[in-house]
């Protein structure tokens, strides 16, 4: 193998050794109390980490419903712990689908919000649909920076 092959191979290594893991439950109750919450509810991460969505029991999952231009929508099966990585720099909204009635969703930004206007936009048209703690996203827009 020539040098510029093994630098390459070499970087591809160096990439994943620095992408972090970091934890989402999905739960019925809280640690402060709140019911249908992701806990944390805003993470802010670096392009290129892991999520690992973890609900607490079979009627939860992890749907996004607003993500930057050119990045991956995602939904994980219920019941299952699901890694997701997030490639592109932005701001990501996902929810529980049938909590969402209940406000149990989050947001995830990845890097600079690039795209916070679109995602208010989406949170907005969202919002209606949204019965029960409403404020919740809301809150967590105001943590992005």
């Amino acid at each position: 193998m020539n040098k510029l092959t093994i630098s390459f191979v070499l970087s591809l290594g160096i990439t994943q050794v620095n992408a972090a893991e970091h934890t989402v439950n999905l739960v019925t109750s809280g640690e402060n109390g709140a019911t249908m919450v992701m806990e944390p509810g805003y993470i802010k991460i670096q392009k290129g980490d892991v999520i690992n969505f973890i609900p607490s029991d079979a009627t939860h999952n992890a749907q996004s419903f607003s993500v930057p231009d050119g990045a991956k929508t995602f939904m994980t099966p219920f019941g299952k712990a699901t890694k997701v990585t997030f490639d592109t720099q932005g701001v990501y909204l996902y929810k529980c689908l049938p909590h969402t009635v209940l406000g149990m969703v989050g947001l995830v930004q990845v890097g600079n919000a690039v795209n916070l206007a679109d995602a208010k936009k989406d949170w907005q048209a969202a919002k209606s649909s949204v019965v029960m703690n409403k404020e919740r996203m809301d809150n967590y827009f105001k943590k992005v920076n």
